[in-house]
């Protein structure tokens, strides 16, 4: 068994060291298709209570501190507005206003009136509006003592393991936030889910005390746990910047079109790594070497923005030369074929709304008409 797992892991390392690695930025598609005509938006806090003292009582039977809530949704509206700001998907601004409408219940108020959401819109001069309407987090302290082994030196100065009793404690932190997305001009609630984020934070001490010393403060937690949750929320409703990583062949190096190409790849210089990788699939008979000529040409056509050509590449890298890495590329640029479709709707502009023709051109020659007629 260890043999067998010896030679998978040489294995590994030698295949790694065949290949070399690029980045490729793209976009991601948005998880759901907000229509083209919403291009900015305005987030809403509506986690006031509506009686001050609900939320008074609500602080004191779960421990919060004083605008912990609030602290926390502005930890939520930060991470949207960041990640929003990396997608040229919309223009985002952040209202001043804190409406009510969080309850003790767990679950969403009833909707806003349109009017206000009309009010507010036309305030800010956007096309739609998000609001956070749902805000509950908890955080659960446990703490406790367990046996544990560190290395310290002895009297010779020899490196001995010693066992010694560790003090921890451990929080516990959760969210739900609930998001609603309205559009006035249909009146219409494109979006509503709750989102829920979990985590756990652990500090260690000499004495019980020493440990929730250092252990994360709730309220530092709950604006950790609402970054999280902002930070998902925006990839789902605007296309996110993504990185993938790609690995090409750059050996055999006793095989002079792979290396070569492999170089010029390094320096950017892909479109010469093609015709190199193409002359050298010309003029080898070594099929395994051709199918990874194949496989990096494929690749080089994808960092270039050519999905079209890289898949097709990929294909023939596997079908006419058994280059394995090609059935598996080939199948995630057909992904990534699919995903552009999808990016290019929801980038696309919205269609300028078509003017009534007027008519004021033709009357006008008509009364010249008449008033020629007149004359003669």
């Amino acid at each position: 068994m260890k043999l067998r797992f010896l030679l998978f892991t040489t294995f590994a390392l030698l295949m790694t060291a065949c290949m070399k690695s690029v980045s490729i930025s793209t976009m991601r598609p948005a998880e759901i298709n907000v229509p083209n005509n919403i291009q900015s938006i305005v987030m809403v806090d509506r986690t006031k209570y509506e009686k001050e003292t609900i939320g008074i009582i609500e602080g004191i039977l779960t421990g919060e501190g004083i605008n912990e809530d609030k602290d926390g949704v502005m930890a939520v509206f930060t991470a949207l507005q960041n990640n929003l700001r990396n997608s040229p998907r919309f223009e985002v601004k952040l209202a001043s206003e804190r409406l009510s409408g969080n309850t003790i219940l767990g679950s969403f108020p009833d909707p806003i009136d349109w009017r206000e959401v009309n009010r507010l819109t036309n305030k800010y001069n956007v096309d739609a509006l998000l609001a956070v309407e749902l805000f509950d987090t908890n955080f659960i302290v446990t703490n406790g003592k367990r046996k544990n082994t560190r290395k310290v030196k002895d009297k010779d100065g020899n490196e001995v393991e010693e066992e010694y009793t560790e003090y921890y404690a451990e929080g516990i932190g959760t969210a739900r936030i609930g998001f609603r997305l309205y559009y006035p001009k249909e009146q219409s609630i494109i979006d509503q889910d709750i989102y829920s984020q979990n985590r756990t934070w652990e500090a260690t001490g000499t004495s019980i005390k020493d440990a929730l010393a250092g252990l994360m403060q709730k309220s530092q937690a709950t604006k950790l746990l609402g970054s999280a949750v902002g930070g998902t929320y925006a990839s789902k409703i605007a296309p996110t910047p993504v990185y993938l990583s790609r690995s090409y062949y750059a050996k055999p190096k006793k095989n002079a079109y792979i290396s070569k190409g492999a170089r010029q790849a390094e320096v950017g210089q892909w479109e010469e790594a093609i015709n190199t990788w193409k002359m050298g699939l010309n003029r080898s008979d070594d099929t395994k070497v051709m199918g990874r000529m194949a496989y990096n040409i494929a690749l080089g056509y994808e960092v270039m923005g050519n999905l079209r050509e890289a898949h097709e590449w990929a294909g023939r890298s596997y079908i006419d030369y058994g280059e394995k890495k090609g059935q598996s590329y080939a199948s995630s640029l057909s992904n990534r074929m699919f995903d552009e479709e999808i990016l290019n709707e929801q980038m696309s502009l919205p269609e300028p709304e078509k003017k009534q023709p007027t008519t004021d051109k033709p009357v006008k020659e008509k009364e010249k008409k008449i008033i020629q007629l007149k004359i003669e």
